[in-house]
């Protein structure tokens, strides 16, 4: 009765985030940025359109921008959106034992992050205690991948301007960047369109407004939406639910915010 009761949980920082708890309905999701989902009870199945069936595991690996179904049994799991820049999904791609086309799955030692995201489910991290915890799990610091500077700056520059559609020609310049070149460097860094990944953002931002204090309407308005129903289209597109199915599930969700 424990794990009906407990909150999920959700904890936002600008490189990852985490959901921790279960996910009530079959997901149809289209990731905008690389994520590593772990059940942390029983298998979880998933299919992407290159598969011909599904495939049961503990852990799935899949790289922004690929769309898979993916069906958690109402398990719990972690669900870890990876950096915007590729580190970490260079450095876990090389710990996943099977592949199924570009998706990856059971990782190495998964016994290990298993028992170590029960852990932080239910220790009550605070924002930096868990943020250095789950760092200490990935470790997905190499010095041989390389980040394109200029593809590091276009991504500050749209964190910084949430509520504003700068054009990619504005990005471009500000980069000294040619519009193609710039297009082509921003989707083999991230694996994303531009357009794509500024959602993906907002979405993020709408969380955090949340974490906050706002409503889910404002919270969206705040971070760009044009509207709730533009937000719930982009939600249900991106993560492959309505927001209720998070943000108003069962057994309640705690949204942890950096303090920075």
């Amino acid at each position: 009765m424990t794990g009906e009761t407990s909150p999920s949980l959700l904890y936002l920082w600008d490189k990852r985030t985490i959901y921790l708890g279960p996910l009530f309905e079959p997901v149809q999701l289209s990731v905008g940025a690389a994520t590593l989902v772990i059940s942390l009870g029983d298998p979880i199945s998933f299919i992407t359109k290159e598969m011909n069936q599904e495939v049961t595991c503990h852990s799935l690996l899949l790289p922004a921008g690929m769309s898979a179904n993916i069906d958690t049994k109402q398990a719990i799991v972690a669900n870890i959106s990876l950096d915007a820049l590729g580190g970490d999904f260079h450095a876990l791609s090389k710990r996943m034992q099977y592949s199924q086309g570009n998706a990856a799955y059971t990782i190495e030692n998964e016994s290990q992050y298993i028992s170590a995201f029960k852990k932080l489910q239910t220790e009550k991290m605070n924002s930096q205690q868990a943020y250095e915890f789950t760092d200490a799990l990935l470790n997905c610091q190499e010095e041989n991948y390389i980040i394109d500077k200029r593809v590091v700056k276009v991504v500050e520059y749209i964190k910084k301007t949430v509520d504003d559609n700068l054009s990619v020609e504005d990005l471009a310049s500000r980069v000294n960047l040619s519009v193609p070149r710039l297009i082509q460097l921003f989707k083999q860094q991230t694996g994303v369109p531009m357009r794509r990944y500024r959602l993906w953002h907002r979405l993020f931002v709408t969380a955090v407004k949340m974490g906050q204090g706002e409503s889910l309407t404002q919270a969206a308005l705040n971070a760009g939406f044009t509207d709730s129903s533009h937000f719930s289209h982009t939600f249900r597109g991106m993560i492959g639910m309505t927001p209720s199915a998070i943000f108003a599930q069962p057994n309640l969700l705690k949204i942890i915010v950096s303090d920075h």
